[in-house]
């Protein structure tokens, strides 16, 4: 209580100014609401002055992002205006070329399918003329046989007398028959 009163003993520090303006004196009402104003008024300035000094300090801080995120909002945007061009003309070139080989095989296709028609048609004319030809080649076959049978009849007799014709001229006989002379008659 001696130090809320003021009075102080000797072991009892001094009170600091803050300490002194929160103990309350017994003065007239009007100096205290004065001082009290002017109190008020002070930290009311300090009050000001800290929060106008905070929110420059923020204003300052949030413009330097704003600014930063629309540098990089602009490079990102040319970069993708720039990658995005560069992706088209890719994307066209990369489509004229599957064009390009779409045809190349629609052709290829084509003269498959051409040649497939034509073997097709090829098979089914020789599988109607097999019938035909089987036959074609049982006659020639036949008329073989028959003409190696004649060539051995008429050969055999032809040996004969050609054998006989050369001993005749090796013999010296010049002479020999009107009849040996004439040719063999043919069968």
């Amino acid at each position: 209580l001696n130090r809320l009163h003021g009075g102080g003993s000797a072991s009892a520090p001094p009170l600091s100014a803050l300490e002194r303006s929160t103990i309350p004196t017994y003065s007239s009402s009007a100096e205290d609401d004065e001082a009290t104003h002017r109190k008020l008024e002070g930290f009311a300035g300090q009050y000001y002055t800290l929060l106008k000094s905070q929110l420059e300090q923020q204003r300052i801080f949030y413009q330097g992002r704003l600014e930063a995120i629309r540098r990089e909002h602009e490079n990102t945007t040319r970069n993708d205006r720039q990658s995005t061009s560069d992706l088209i003309s890719a994307l066209k070139q990369e489509r004229n070329q599957l064009e390009q080989r779409c045809m190349t095989l629609r052709r290829k296709h084509k003269k498959v399918s051409d040649d497939s028609v034509f073997l097709e048609n090829m098979n089914e004319s020789l599988e109607a003329d097999k019938h035909a030809f089987r036959e074609q080649i049982a006659e020639s076959q036949g008329e073989l046989a028959e003409a190696k049978q004649l060539i051995q009849q008429l050969l055999s007799p032809l040996e004969e007398k050609v054998s006989t014709l050369m001993l005749q001229l090796e013999n010296g006989m010049g002479g020999g028959d009107a009849d040996d002379r004439k040719p063999p008659a043919q069968v």
